[in-house]
């Protein structure tokens, strides 16, 4: 039974497939799509996919008979064509963009769109003027993924394979050195495939195949050393793990001031907490010096006192692959809505608001209340325990602060009892993998997802992929 109607999840209103531009390739593989998010909620919602080398532009229309219309289609002559068919390339040898964001132009506020992948460089098209009006060069390797600060539309971070993370100023008047920061030096040893900002715009997260998630600290900007070649450099994250996953981490992202993340092969997202973490008042972003460094040799560092907290699973089979991407819906009076495709034509939803809202029930007459188990368990600073230790220990642990006041959907995000042993709601054991509140079966094709995207106000949520499959859904 779920707590908030069917009608309220999005349901499917169109499916299509689309070819490269010069038809070289029978379904473009999209690995990426966002929808602009510089309008209010319901206000001429358009989403970009990525692929190959095709940028296509989509505006979804409310006839479900007529799907969604083409309204930009940026083709990138430079982009190279793998000389094996598609069906045997694998997705980390496929060839052109993966990753895609927008941005504006801080002179006209024209729509903009940062474009990566395989190659080096960031393209960054004017969707009004429908140009390349600008690249980005600086990574050594291909950039895997890309992430806007919600402070300015202007601040771009990338994520490479040369292990690093660079922000860029999208601001005209830094043109000639964009380049303001550098995370690099002791945060990654091996490539990077994921990056995501905090709401403050003042913390980044990155994970990568080196099967560590970093927390690193941003200070403002742009600073004094913005627009010059000499960039501020970033040596050490205030927080790293590895041992939360156990495979490439391609898929981070803030919840209030928890994590959502996941990997390949383990089939499930995972909510946590670094603990002590907090960004409201009177907390504010730790010095520089305060970042623990390699010399510790532990699984987790911290500036912020102990470890990290896991609380709770969101199971998700068949995503055994990397670049299979959530997508969050998160915004003022919105419910949360996670979402993430598999490899099976299926689409996975969790409201999980409603993980809030779900009450304990009353034992049945004449039965004994179950123990209540910590919502959460602590990896110590030592030792990387097994799934099952950890469980054990986490039956001794009494409950966490942060695991006992209201509000799973706050920014101090925390979880009440559950009003039962349903599966889906059930939240006494971080151990559990909570099943999905919603399924949708994508008809009559075998694809694989790879990453999801929600309109605004959560009108419209799109699902791209594999043979170039978009599953535009509404409610």
């Amino acid at each position: 039974m779920a707590l908030m109607g069917d009608s309220n999840f999005p349901s499917i209103k169109s499916i299509a497939r689309i070819n490269s531009l010069e038809r070289a390739h029978e379904g473009t593989q999209f690995f990426d799509c966002k929808f602009y998010p510089y309008t209010a909620p319901g206000v001429d919602p358009v989403f970009a996919v990525v692929g190959r080398s095709e940028v296509v532009v989509c505006r979804p229309l409310p006839s479900s008979s007529q799907g969604f219309e083409v309204i930009r289609w940026f083709h990138d002559e430079t982009a190279k064509t793998p000389e094996k068919p598609a069906f045997f390339v694998k997705s980390h040898e496929e060839t052109g963009y993966n990753s895609v964001v927008w941005s504006q132009d801080l002179e006209t506020g024209d729509p903009l769109l940062c474009c990566s992948g395989t190659r080096n460089t960031i393209k960054i098209y004017n969707v009004v003027k429908d140009t390349l009006t600008r690249t980005l060069a600086g990574h050594g390797r291909e950039i895997n993924d890309l992430a806007v600060s919600p402070l300015s539309p202007a601040i771009l971070a990338s994520a490479s394979a040369d292990t690093s993370i660079r922000l860029w100023s999208l601001d005209p008047k830094y043109s000639e050195q964009p380049c303001m920061l550098m995370c690099a030096g002791e945060g990654h040893k091996e490539p990077l495939l994921t990056l995501a900002f905090h709401p403050s715009g003042r913390y980044l997260l990155s994970g990568g195949m080196d099967c560590v998630i970093n927390l690193w600290t941003i200070p403002e900007l742009p600073n004094e050393a913005t627009g010059t070649d000499k960039p501020t450099i970033i040596h050490y994250p205030h927080f790293s793990s590895s041992a939360i996953h156990t495979d490439f981490i391609d898929c981070v992202s803030f919840y209030g001031d928890l994590i959502l993340s996941k990997c390949a092969n383990e089939g499930k997202i995972v909510l946590w907490q670094i603990e002590n973490f907090s960004t409201s008042p009177p907390h504010k972003p730790p010095p520089p010096s305060h970042a623990p460094t390699r010399h510790e040799p532990r699984a987790t560092r911290s500036a912020f006192g102990g470890t990290y907290q896991r609380l709770l699973q969101f199971e998700a089979p068949d995503t055994p692959a990397f670049y299979m991407r959530f997508s969050l819906l998160k915004g003022p009076g919105l419910r949360p809505l996670l979402c993430i495709g598999n490899d099976k034509s299926k689409v996975f939803f969790w409201d999980l608001q409603s993980l809030e809202e779900y009450v304990e029930k009353e034992p049945p007459k004449g039965k004994a209340r179950a123990k209540q188990s910590s919502l959460s368990a602590t990896a110590t600073p030592s030792t990387v325990m097994t799934e099952e230790e950890l469980r054990s220990a986490s039956q001794q642990l009494p409950p966490h602060p942060a695991a006992s006041s209201t509000g799973l959907l706050n920014s101090g995000l925390t979880v009440k009892k559950p009003k039962s042993h349903n599966p889906m709601y059930s939240v006494d054991d971080p151990f559990v993998a909570l099943q999905p509140h919603k399924t949708h079966v994508v008809p009559k094709v075998n694809f694989a997802a790879r990453q999801a995207a929600w309109s605004v106000g959560g009108e419209w949520c799109v699902v791209v992929g594999d043979q170039g499959m978009i599953v535009v859904m509404g409610r």
